[in-house]
């Protein structure tokens, strides 16, 4: 399900950064509107020829306006006290229609009040919680019908449905803003959830790779420390320079957040290609293939391919023994951009690579490009991560 928004969200969204100005405008026009249709309801109550008092010496139409004018100043407050004013206008015309029906008398209705209640009941379902929004909703229902059927003519069940139809086209109304909301709130989640794995993916790539590297040199180190303290001089120093490696590493990708980056900024083919010479320096038994023509075609990619490369010589570290070759290749194929890294060492343990962090990430990282990455022991020994990235893609 896509969350994007629709061409109405955008609409709204235009609208409310008029705001305020527009805002304030909007509600004199609805103020002014209410007060109009109350104006209606005095001018029906003046010039009614016939005053039906039903089994009263005296007629209570008077209330009619001034249910209008009371709905009124709930348009005017219903920013503040929506829910209340809400029930206010659908109890009393309840109450009143109910009152006329006693004593038998045939009493117009107040569009003043079905002006707001319609008004109203947008604003209730769009921003109630749910459980009041359903019961002031048939509160509100109950209201409108009975203003409908007021007066006691046959020409009240044709207003019934004017008065309904208008009615749910304004619960309609509430409904969509309050989904709009919704999905708007559920983007903003999602997308706040995609950059936590983002940064997630990258500091567990980063991090880990400088750190493996890191553990690595000082075991070397502490083994050779009595017998050798010229190698595990070089090996402190490599300690070093790793370290500083990866402070620079984590200056750049918080710089790149700050700048809402996700990828690693600056990353080049010439960062792939020291990445491989690094472990190779390490000691670590590298060879590299990396074909030059997808150097320019594949830019956009190299961030990827570098997290992937990184993470998997990550892995070798980790878990793998024995191994005494590790086969880096970056190639075209078709429109895909081939990423393989693959070792002849025995797994440390049974479920060393059962898709721990670092594969979920590689994973998703090839996955939000449009490609896909597999993971996984070869058939002859040894361990093998294939990805394959499509060259043109969208972020």
């Amino acid at each position: 399900m896509t969350l994007g928004p629709t061409s109405v969200d955008r609409l709204l969204e235009r609208i409310h950064q008029a705001a305020p100005k527009l805002t304030r405008a909007s509600d004199l026009i609805l103020l002014g509107a209410a007060g109009a249709l109350a104006l209606v309801d005095v001018v029906i109550w003046a010039t009614d020829p016939v005053v039906d008092t039903g089994r009263l010496t005296w007629s209570i139409a008077i209330v009619v306006p001034c249910l209008g004018a009371l709905a009124t100043i709930a348009v005017a407050i219903r920013r503040r006290r929506r829910t209340l004013v809400l029930t206010i206008i659908a109890g009393f015309a309840i109450v009143l229609t109910l009152a006329s029906w006693t004593i038998g008398t045939s009493l117009p209705p107040s569009f003043a009040a079905l002006f707001a209640l319609g008004l109203l009941i947008i604003g209730v379902v769009r921003h109630a919680p749910g459980r009041t929004a359903v019961v002031l909703t048939t509160l509100a229902t109950f209201a409108v019908s009975a203003e409908a059927l007021r007066p006691r003519v046959i020409t009240a069940a044709y207003l019934l449905v004017v008065c309904q139809a208008a009615f749910g086209a304004a619960v309609g109304a509430g409904v969509y803003l309050r989904w709009s909301d919704w999905r708007r709130v559920a983007a903003a989640e999602a997308a706040r959830s995609d950059e936590r794995l983002e940064i997630a993916r990258e500091m567990h790539d980063m991090v880990g790779h400088y750190v493996s590297g890191i553990v690595v040199r000082a075991q070397a180190a502490r083994h050779v420390a009595v017998n050798q303290p010229a190698a595990a001089a070089d090996a402190l120093e490599s300690i070093e320079v790793a370290g500083t490696d990866a402070l620079l590493a984590m200056r750049r990708m918080v710089a790149s957040l700050r700048e809402d980056s996700p990828t690693a900024p600056g990353v080049t083919w010439d960062d792939v290609d020291q990445l491989v010479a690094d472990a190779v320096a390490g000691g670590e038994p590298v060879s590299a293939l990396i074909e030059l023509g997808d150097r320019v075609t594949a830019l956009t990619l190299v961030p990827s391919v570098y997290r992937i490369i990184a993470e998997s010589l990550t892995n070798v570290r980790r878990h793998a023994r024995q191994v005494s070759c590790i086969e880096v290749a970056v190639f075209r194929c078709a429109d895909q951009l081939v990423v393989r890294v693959g070792n002849d060492g025995q797994l440390a343990s049974a479920d060393a690579h059962d898709d721990g962090f670092g594969i979920v990430g590689m994973r998703e990282r090839a996955v939000s490009l449009g490609g896909s990455l597999a993971a996984g022991p070869r058939p002859n020994g040894g361990w093998l991560v294939h990805a394959e990235l499509p060259m043109e893609h969208r972020r």
